[in-house]
């Protein structure tokens, strides 16, 4: 370790690590944020062609981001909104609506609103992962606190 690493270490600054963590949460939270912000506006607007453009390209982005995200979850522990969002990404990447001839303007505005469905879905997993939280089904009661040993 470096002279200067040291002192900085014994005069009361954190250890890189634990900054680079800090710093993590505030970009996730940000990406977070946007993502959040750009499925509003896909789900509740009639953007125009060219806004319509962007949104999709962002929500493209998103959905790409928060794959990885879920991708990172181990598969035993994924849950089941986990799955089906990272499914429905899979069907949807694999698709190719320019393709169907029966595709016209109204369908950018289609495939923009279920991209945004996917991206809200992967949010709440994700979330519902970091919470230690996930749906089971109980509606109109807390959810379960987590079990573990000693409990």
């Amino acid at each position: 370790m470096h002279e200067h690493s040291q002192g900085a270490l014994s005069d009361g600054f954190t250890e890189l690590g634990a900054a680079l963590e800090e710093i993590a949460d505030v970009i996730e939270a940000a990406v977070a944020n946007d993502a959040e912000k750009d499925i509003t506006t896909v789900l509740t607007t009639d953007p125009e062609a060219i806004e319509l453009a962007d949104l999709t390209d962002r929500m493209i982005t998103h959905c790409k981001t928060l794959a990885v995200g879920l991708g990172e979850i181990p598969l035993a522990q994924r849950s089941t909104r986990a799955v089906g969002a990272l499914r429905d990404w899979s069907d949807l990447g694999s698709a190719d609506p320019g393709a169907d001839p029966r595709h016209d303007a109204a369908g950018n505005l289609a495939y923009a609103r279920m991209l945004a469905l996917i991206a809200r879905s992967m949010l709440k997993a994700l979330r519902e992962h970091r919470n230690g939280r996930a749906f089971v089904g109980r509606t109109g009661l807390p959810p379960i606190a987590p079990y573990g040993p000693g409990q």
